[in-house]
């Protein structure tokens, strides 16, 4: 098993400056997200060897009787193998011999948090903390016990300390964002994200996992115009060297596979542009683009119709709640909501009729979106069927969801009722009715 030194590819009287110099290249190499174990081996050693004290006592260690060690590196080793029980075992017998060892006891801690002993593992911490007050290693690990417990509060600010201490450690960073993510504090999570990458420039540390959360982040909260500036600042990134490219181009690949469609048509849009940049002949992002294409085209289409006079709006605002459905499959809620609509044209069968045929005639790709119920609109034959056919399934969506029928709807009465649709209209991209400054699809309208 290497020791410190060799993990981070140093010399044992190696500076400071060497030590973050060897951690921000390997961290680069090693991001957390795609090399997990790797990157817990590189954070420990960094952690040990850029502390004074944690450096002079591993040295220590390195240095007793042979047995000592080989329990210790023993410890480390069945740690690493998640045999944590074996761990404690191990390094309980070295504390024997060297009770007073910070780093032999920041490991026994990490064993216990690791074998779900969160008490034992938070007095360590805490004990280790009140010693050694400017270790942020230990500060952190103390931050990651309370996070384990449940205590997020805590845990933010031990973070947020142990950053005062240490700001060019990425795990502090990525640490503080996920237990802010945790609390559903997602502001200050992008703004702290923020601020790492913002240390990481003025420090030349690498800074991708963060906007591993900073993307996400712009897309939720339909900030359009941060996603575009932090997508070029991706870019910029891809084009330093291959590796940056690949793990780029795969993060946003798989974030333009998870985005939902619904609201997020220009969100989308923009990660898709800069994914197709980076990987011009993934198959995958290529179907993605041309399927938003698609939608986006439909949705141009929509507001074109929205302001035909010689077609219903109610056919409108029908289409334009089908574009705007959830991408989960069998959405009983979107398909209730479709019903309604549907309903409300078979009630008024006769009147829609040519309306629908003008939709056939002059918008045939919208037609297309509902083509076996226009069909069916079309075809007088069928007309008695339809409407037994809806009456079956207004008491089966009614059992289903009570909840949506509240109130005494009437829709089951095919009487025909003249389409009246709310107003003011609010499109999906205008701000919210609320006063909350977002986007209505980002608030009220989600």
């Amino acid at each position: 098993m290497k020791n410190h030194y060799a993990t981070l590819n140093i010399a044992r009287d190696a500076s400071l400056a060497e030590i973050k110099r060897a951690y921000f290249a390997l961290v680069r190499t090693y991001p957390p997200d795609n090399h997990p174990a790797e990157f817990m081996k590189i954070r420990e050693a960094y952690e040990v060897l850029v502390d004074d004290s944690t450096r002079r006592q591993y040295d220590a260690v390195i240095s007793m009787p042979e047995v000592v060690v080989a329990y210790y590196r023993a410890g480390q080793e069945a740690l690493q193998a998640g045999d944590h029980q074996e761990a404690i075992r191990l390094l309980e017998r070295v504390m024997k011999f060297y009770p007073h060892f910070s780093v032999v006891n920041s490991l026994l801690g990490e064993a216990y948090l690791n074998n779900e002993n969160s008490g034992k593992a938070i007095r360590i911490f805490e004990a280790l903390v009140e010693q050694e007050q400017n270790n942020a290693g230990f500060v952190r690990q103390l931050a990651h016990a309370y996070a384990m417990r449940g205590w997020s509060k805590k845990a933010i600010n031990c973070y947020r300390k142990a950053l005062t201490l240490d700001e060019d450690n990425l795990s502090l960073w990525l640490g503080l964002v996920k237990c802010l993510l945790e609390a559903d504090d997602q502001e200050n999570a992008m703004q702290t994200a923020l601020a790492g990458i913002e240390v990481s420039k003025r420090k030349g540390w690498d800074n991708l996992p963060l906007y591993a959360y900073v993307i996400p982040a712009d897309i939720s909260l339909g900030n359009l115009a941060g996603l575009k500036e932090h997508l070029a600042e991706l870019n910029k990134k891809a084009l330093e060297n291959e590796e940056n490219k690949a793990y780029i181009g795969r993060f946003l690949a798989g974030l333009a596979q998870e985005v939902p469609e619904t609201g997020c048509r220009q969100e989308l849009a923009l990660v898709l542009a800069t994914t197709a940049e980076l990987l011009p002949d993934d198959g995958v992002i290529c179907q993605l683009k041309d399927k938003l294409l698609k939608q986006n085209n439909l949705a141009l289409q929509v507001s074109k119709l929205l302001e035909d006079p010689e077609i219903s709006p109610a056919i409108a605002d029908m289409l334009e709640s089908e574009l705007e459905m959830c991408s989960e499959k069998e959405c009983l809620d979107c398909e209730v909501t479709q019903f309604f609509y549907e309903l409300d044209i078979i009630a008024q069968i006769e009147s829609f009729r040519r309306k629908i045929l003008l939709l056939k005639n002059n918008y045939p790709a919208l037609y297309d979106m509902k083509r076996d119920f226009f069909d069916r609109i079309l075809n007088r034959k069928q007309e008695q069927y339809l409407h037994d056919d809806y009456r079956k399934r207004f008491e089966k969506y009614q059992s289903l969801c009570p909840e949506r029928f509240a109130g005494g709807n009437d829709r089951n009465d095919p009487t025909p009722q003249p389409y009246v649709r709310p107003e003011p209209k609010i499109g999906r991209n205008d701000p919210c009715f609320c006063g909350s400054g977002k986007k209505y699809k980002k608030c009220c309208g989600m």
